[in-house]
Parts: structure tokens; sequence; C-alpha cells
């Protein structure tokens, strides 16, 4: 995992409208761009800008069927997330270990 694909997510991540999106698609599973901008009271362009920041982070995909722009979560959106958070995780974890392993021995103040 690269730390640009790791800032390129959260930055796409950084604006409320983005988020919200991705809540959206997260429980429609689809949704046309008209759709969209419909929740935010917004123009399709607008709405698409969004898409174009969140597709170019490898978030959502969106495909034409017909006139229509679908857009979903792509598969593994949030994989470099969930990677850089288990390095975290990890850390947490092994220092959790440790003071448990302290208390057990009557070692911690």
């Amino acid at each position: 995992m690269t730390k640009q694909k790791i800032d390129e997510t959260f930055s796409a991540l950084s604006d409320s409208t983005r988020r919200h999106i991705v809540e959206l698609l997260a429980i429609c599973e689809a949704m046309r761009v008209s759709e969209l901008a419909e929740k935010f009271n917004t123009t399709r362009q607008a709405v698409t800008k969004h898409l174009d920041v969140l597709c170019d982070a490898g978030l959502v995909v969106t495909e034409r069927q017909g006139r229509e722009r679908i857009s979903r979560i792509s598969e593994g959106a949030f994989d470099p997330i969930l990677e850089w958070l288990s390095d975290y995780e990890r850390f947490w974890d092994s220092k959790l270990n440790d003071l448990k392993t302290l208390i057990e021995r009557g070692e911690a103040q």
C-alpha cells in the first residue's frame, strides 16, 4: 500500500458531501447521479464532480446505463484505510497485552 493511495482516500473522504454520498451508496448499493443530486438539493454537475473525486480515489465506481450514470461503492474501497488502521490495532493490542501481563503479576501501579 502506498502512502499516496492512503492520502487520496482520506482526502476524498475529508469532504462531508462526499462522505454523505458514500453513506447513501452503502445504504442503497447503487444510485443514479440524478437521485444523488436530489438528496443534496444541488446540481447534477456538482454531484458529478464529487463522484469524480471519489472515483479517482478508488472509493466509487460509476458506469453508464443508457443516458444515466450509476454509481456504487467500489469493491475493497476501504481496504487502504483498514490496512492502515491495522498497524495501529496491532500496536495497541501489544500495549494492552503488556499492561494485562503487568496487572496479572501485580506490577502495575
